[in-house]
């Protein structure tokens, strides 16, 4: 899986970078993820490894090359001045498809 900012998929992205945003004022930031691989992936799980961080929208299944928007929302408690970043993770199931 490969993550990007843009939907022309040319800003890819390692880690999720939420900026700054204020106490208390919850926001939503939109992702867009490839399958970069040759297998359709089902039964996808995303996951950010913070606890104000949540998925709000991800696909479920991908298949080979295809995209799909991922939306998060950070609902920090504090005021962050450098703002955050966060990793993201992601499981599923690749089905490959017998080439004759």
């Amino acid at each position: 899986m490969k993550y990007y900012k843009d939907k022309a998929l040319t800003i890819e992205v390692k880690t999720l970078d939420f900026g700054i945003v204020p106490a208390g004022e919850p926001r939503k930031f939109e992702f867009f993820v490839q399958n970069n691989t040759k297998a359709w992936i089902r039964e996808l799980k995303f996951k950010v490894e913070h606890t104000e961080v949540r998925v709000i929208e991800a696909p479920t299944e991908l298949e080979a090359n295809q995209m799909g928007v991922l939306i998060v929302e950070w609902n920090p408690s504090v005021t962050l001045k450098e703002g955050l970043c966060a990793p993201i993770y992601v499981d599923g199931k690749e089905l490959w498809r017998k080439v004759r």
